[in-house]
């Protein structure tokens, strides 16, 4: 009896230390499988980007110092798939390529890690809502890609950044809750302490949120709006705000910090039919500095004043030669918004920028 009833004491163990042993074999083989698919999946990445990035960093802007941390691509649709994955390990492989070549002094890259998780943690939907699936990823992703600069979030504000997640993000109709107010109190309580040792923050305008911004851009614009990435959104807006121009020279530094590889958004807008080829006065005054116009007037013989302003500069080019305009334009590749097709367009950045105030609140959350 007693021999059964250690047989059956022991074997019950063995069983259990068994079972603990597969568990631990198991959870080894999935993290290596995991690290595996991560590995891949970045390999995949870098060969989509293959020589449009920095000779010794890949995922960098040529155009940039190394140390910038300007990505040559737009990182948001990678980073929004990872995100919907749940594959947090390949993010963070990319964005250490992004600081690699200007990690911080003495402080190595892995910080970005602890970035990306509390990004990742933050309960985003306690303050907006979106009439689309794919509009919380994005935006965690532009939230992730502006932590490349190593800041807290909330210096964000004095950036344009939370402007440039507004333009990417309202075609993603936001709907805020009116729990907008408590990061209001959690964002002037912040400034108040930082005013307290920073003379800057003392001129800072508080937060007074009397209602959350509500407005709202039509469908057939969003359709349109939503079916470009990220990067090309943003290109969109700062055309928009230009009255158009030369298609591959619509973006600043702020936008190229975020990450866009202009050619291709570049062909995106094009072929979304949202911007077209132009030749309006105010494309060419976009496209041109006056003194790109000074010239123009001398070269085809036109009579001009140095006091003229751009677009009296255009007019003597228009009169001297009905054609010259078109023919600039095509040289130059200027385009304007399709405001025939999509009228609607003249209020898309006026809409954006009402909405900034949430996004520079998200900043606090």
């Amino acid at each position: 009896m007693l021999k059964k009833i250690n047989r059956f004491l022991f074997g019950k163990k063995d069983k259990v230390t068994q079972i603990d042993k597969t568990k631990t074999v198991l959870y080894r083989k999935q993290t290596k499988s995991s690290h595996t698919h991560s590995a891949n999946v970045v390999d995949s990445f870098f060969s989509s980007i293959k020589n449009v990035g920095h000779p010794d960093y890949p995922i960098l802007d040529s155009q940039y110092s190394s140390s910038s941390r300007i990505p040559c691509t737009d990182l948001v649709p990678f980073i929004s798939k990872r995100i919907i994955e749940g594959d947090t390990t390949s993010i963070k492989i990319v964005m250490r390529r992004i600081i690699e070549a200007n990690p911080g002094l003495g402080i190595g890259s892995n910080w970005i890690n602890k970035s990306v998780d509390k990004i990742l943690s933050i309960p985003f939907e306690n303050y907006v809502s979106f009439t689309s699936a794919s509009a919380f990823p994005e935006l965690k992703a532009l939230f992730i890609v502006a932590a490349k600069e190593g800041s807290n979030r909330e210096f964000l504000i004095i950036k344009e950044t939370p402007r440039l997640i507004s333009w990417a993000c309202i075609a993603h109709q936001p709907s805020w809750s009116t729990h907008l107010h408590s990061l209001a109190k959690k964002a002037n309580s912040w400034i108040d302490e930082m005013a307290e040792d920073v003379s800057y923050w003392q001129d800072y305008e508080e937060f007074d949120i009397r209602e959350v911004p509500n407005a709202s851009i039509g469908t057939e614009l969003q359709t349109v709006i939503l079916a470009l990435t990220p990067a090309a959104r943003l290109q969109l807006f700062y055309a928009v705000e230009r009255g158009g121009g030369s298609l591959l020279n619509l973006t600043d530094y702020q936008i190229r910090s975020l990450g866009i590889n202009v050619e291709k958004t570049s062909k995106e807008l094009i072929d979304s039919g949202i911007l077209l080829p132009s030749s309006s006065k105010e494309a060419i005054k976009s496209g041109h500095s006056k003194q790109e116009l000074v010239e123009l007037c001398e070269t085809h013989g036109v009579t001009y004043k140095k006091s003229w302003k751009k677009e009296t500069l255009a007019e003597a080019l228009e009169k001297m030669d009905p054609t010259l305009l078109e023919k600039i334009a095509k040289s130059r590749n200027l385009i304007s918004p399709n405001y025939q097709r999509y009228p609607s367009l003249r209020n898309v950045v006026r809409i954006a920028d009402e909405h900034q105030v949430g996004f520079k609140l998200l900043c606090f959350a």
